[in-house]
């Protein structure tokens, strides 16, 4: 069944027209990898590994280049290793090697995966399963053969991880310690390697809360995110009863995973979804999973006891600056480190605003100026953060300012004012431009959005009252 499924999946794919290129060269391949893998599982794929079996893989990928039109591209110039890209509908790639070993058994049994050991011999359009990768699939099995193709490539780690992540598939009992013994080794693979499995697991990821159970398990979340482990023997006490630091954050993590999946089933779906979906989609989904893990990253160094109870003052702040750095070693893009660095840094906004009797239209402008487009998103960390710590509160709180943040929202959105006054107005008004002009503007604007000042007129007035009397007192 999974055999006619590979053949059919693939004649029907955009890269059966790639692969055909190859058939019109006098030199013998295979077919190999996870495009194989996909197709067995029903899946599409925009990928494909040849083998070239007597000729230069250099030449032969060359020429295939220049006949599809493709950028050619030298991964390894000693394992002889290149790829074609091409842009159509959306990016196409073919890896083309030589093969690796002295038949094709040896050269599979050093692949990664067995589930990615299929091979499709074209010229008898023969399927070939040496290692076991089909039988594999049908049990839902990952698994690798041998330890050295893991020391040998130690991202393999991450990418039997993302796989996990994926498909749900159970780890064979050796492959997992050998991802647990090696996983010191990741430290050594290229950090942009390692942030794009990261971002593949939580960004496209359909078992979350399974993967991080796995990322404990194995420990390889603390060569990940290293100051994690400083978490693992910290506690904070509640009110008769204390937690654990690391479950809390693992908690906040799987909440948002569960969110995401019963997305309908929580006062979120209440709201317009242009404000939230963007954080589930794969540009921007893995930066809150990650917010969730570094929201408390902080806490064992600020804790505290008072009165028999933790304080942690200043762990967001603290916590942003981890994360900042964090993600600057591993190659984020600025826009990425902001992001992550901010949804850590008010992590706390919106807990505390909400506990506020009644939070002022002054105390909402503030917040949504602060935190810009990350303030939906707030929400969603915030009652992940909420859920994961002991029962007994009403969540009610949170809830309620959502809705009048949104309300304000829309509302300022509709009207959307030019600003009451300028910086002119206060050059004209004598003050010196400065590091008050922003104070000042800021003033007048949070007290037109408590409708106090209303006119250009009003908010002169106020400034020659409250600013410039007093300067002049002075």
């Amino acid at each position: 069944m999974r055999v006619s499924k590979i053949f059919e999946n693939l004649k029907k794919s955009e890269i059966f027209k790639i692969y055909r290129s190859f058939e019109n060269i006098n030199t013998r391949f295979y077919i190999v990898g996870g495009a194989l893998r996909n197709f067995a599982l029903n899946q599409d794929a925009s990928d494909i590994d040849i083998i070239v079996l007597d000729k230069d893989p250099e030449e032969i990928s060359k020429e295939i280049a220049k006949r599809i039109k493709g950028k050619w591209v030298l991964l390894d110039k000693e394992f002889k290793e290149y790829r074609i890209i091409l842009k159509k509908d959306k990016i196409y790639t073919v890896d083309v090697t030589g093969l690796k070993g002295k038949n094709l058994r040896e050269d599979l049994e050093k692949r990664d995966l067995t589930i990615n050991s299929i091979v499709i011999d074209p010229l008898k359009m023969e399927l070939i399963d040496l290692v076991g990768g089909l039988k594999d699939i049908e049990n839902k099995i990952l698994k690798t053969l041998n330890e050295e193709n893991l020391i040998s490539d130690p991202l393999r780690i991450l990418r039997i991880v993302r796989f996990y992540f994926w498909y749900g598939f159970e780890i064979e009992s050796n492959t997992f310690e050998w991802m647990k013994k090696n996983r010191g080794l990741l430290k050594n693979s290229a950090k942009e390697r390692i942030k794009y499995e990261i971002w593949e697991m939580f960004g496209k990821g359909n078992y979350i809360e399974k993967g991080i159970e796995l990322l404990k398990e194995s420990e390889i979340i603390f060569e990940l995110i290293p100051e994690l482990i400083y978490q693992r023997n910290s506690f904070q006490i509640y009110e008769g009863m204390s937690m654990n630091i690391l479950e809390h954050t693992l908690n906040v993590v799987r909440n948002i995973a569960k969110f995401e999946r019963n997305l309908k089933k929580t006062f979120f779906s209440k709201f317009n979804e242009n404000y939230y979906r963007e954080w589930f989609e794969y540009d921007k989904k893995p930066l809150l999973f990650l917010a969730g893990f570094f929201h408390d990253i902080a806490k064992p160094l600020t804790i505290e006891v008072e009165r028999g109870r933790t304080k942690f003052y200043g762990h967001d702040r603290e916590g942003a600056k981890i994360a900042r750095k964090w993600a600057h070693n591993m190659r984020f893009s600025r826009k990425e480190s902001k992001i992550l660095n901010n949804l850590v840094k008010y992590h706390m906004y919106p807990h505390l605003l909400g506990k506020e009797k009644d939070a002022t239209r002054r105390a909402i402008f503030r917040y949504l100026r602060k935190t810009g487009d990350l303030w939906f998103a707030l929400f969603l960390l915030d009652y992940a953060d909420f859920k994961a710590t002991p029962p007994g509160k009403d969540p009610s709180y949170l809830r309620n300012l959502l809705h009048k943040i949104v309300e304000f929202y829309e509302e300022s959105k509709k009207e959307r004012p030019k600003p009451l006054i300028t910086g002119y107005d206060l050059i004209d008004l004598g003050l010196k431009p400065g590091p008050i002009f922003k104070k000042i503007l800021q003033d007048v604007e949070e007290k037109r959005a408590e409708k106090i000042l209303n006119t250009r007129e009003e908010a002169i007035e106020y400034v020659k009252k409250n600013y410039i009397e007093g300067l002049l007192n002075k």
